[in-house]
Parts: structure tokens; sequence; C-alpha cells
């Protein structure tokens, strides 16, 4: 299945997850790509909206290879295997974490949006598609650590040994699909553009 965009895939989520959704349910973007689903399934299932900052730690060798990943509330994921076979310091990964905090500050001040409490919820974290799912697994993890009551854990797209990963960190995973030829999010959509701070500020905004 290509999606049209990310709108057209937050369509076909929030029709699966209808009979998820509560009076006690939240919906949580992980920004960028997310926040368009997240936009579509908050408004055909009239539950509210927010957004939640996990940022990727680089390889030191690969910028686009991630070994961890960190919350905007210092929950951090660290991939030891691949630390280990790659050599890298702890050092690198507490000096990397805290750049990384620091860019998720200023990230949630320029968009203005302030934290919606998730504890006692039922919270659906939504992504355009789980590649990964390093940024998945930490944000999970760090919800239900603010008291969560539920964690679900929603996507259009991710590979089946990801998805397997994904639940053990949360109550219930909905994905769309899981195919095994999966190479990147990317070529499940006919527009896959990169958004931009301002697109996702306006969907924050206008919800």
């Amino acid at each position: 299945m290509i999606y049209t965009d990310r709108f057209e895939a937050g369509e076909r989520l929030a029709e699966k997850l209808k009979d998820i959704a509560d009076e006690n349910t939240l919906i949580v973007a992980l920004p960028r790509g997310g926040v368009p689903l997240a936009y579509v399934i908050s408004r055909k299932l009239s539950i509210p909206m927010d957004i939640y900052f996990v940022k990727k730690i680089p390889s030191p060798y690969n910028p686009e290879a991630a070994i961890g990943a960190i919350s905007e509330d210092n929950h951090i994921f660290v991939n030891e295997r691949a630390r280990l076979m790659l050599n890298v310091a702890r050092e690198y990964i507490e000096e990397i974490g805290l750049k990384k905090l620091e860019e998720m500050r200023k990230k949630r001040a320029f968009y203005k949006k302030d934290r919606i409490d998730p504890r006692g919820k039922r919270v659906i974290i939504v992504d355009d598609g789980i590649a990964t799912g390093s940024s998945m697994l930490v944000a999970a993890q760090a919800l239900k650590n603010e008291g969560a009551k539920e964690v679900i854990i929603a996507a259009p797209v991710a590979p089946p040994e990801v998805a397997a990963k994904l639940k053990d960190v949360a109550d219930q995973v909905v994905l769309l699909q899981t195919p095994y030829d999966f190479m990147a999010v990317g070529q499940y959509y006919k527009d896959f553009h990169q958004l931009e701070d301002e697109e996702v500020k306006e969907l924050l905004e206008s919800n």
C-alpha cells in the first residue's frame, strides 16, 4: 500500500484506531513527520493532540546511523551492541545527549506547545513510519514512566522485526502494514517531503 501523503495515512490510521480511542485518550505525535497524522486522528476521533520530542543519537562515524535516542525529558536508549561494535565512548553519548536536549528545548519553545499531562491517560504515540524503532522505544518508555495508564504505538508502516520489538514496551502496537521488503519509510509515500517547522507550527495552531 502506497499513501498519497501523511494526511491520507492519518485517515487510514484513524479508521484503525476508532475502536480504541475514548474520552481518556491522548494522541501524541513524534515531530515532525508524525504531526500531520496526529492532526487528522485528533480531528477524526475528537481526542486532544500533543507532541513529544525524541532525537536520535547518531554514530560518530555515520550521522545517518542511530546508535540510540534521547527524549526531551532525558530518557535515553542506547543500542549497546552497536555502541560496543563501533567502540563509541559513553562520554560521546552524554555530550551529544546534552546537545539534543537543548535542540528539543528550543524547538518546543518555537512551536509554543505546552505539554498535556499524560498521567492516567491512554496515550497513542504516532509517527509517519517506523524504521529502527529507537525513537518509538524511548517515547513509549518515557511516557509510561510519566504515568500514562496505557501506551499504544501506531504507524502506517514498520518492518516486522521492529514491530516485534515494539511489543515489548507498548501495551498495544497498531500498524497498517509490516512488509518484509521494507527498506525506508519514504518508499510507502508518493509525497514524503521533509516537513518544515512552519508547516508543523501551523498544524499545531489550527488543531
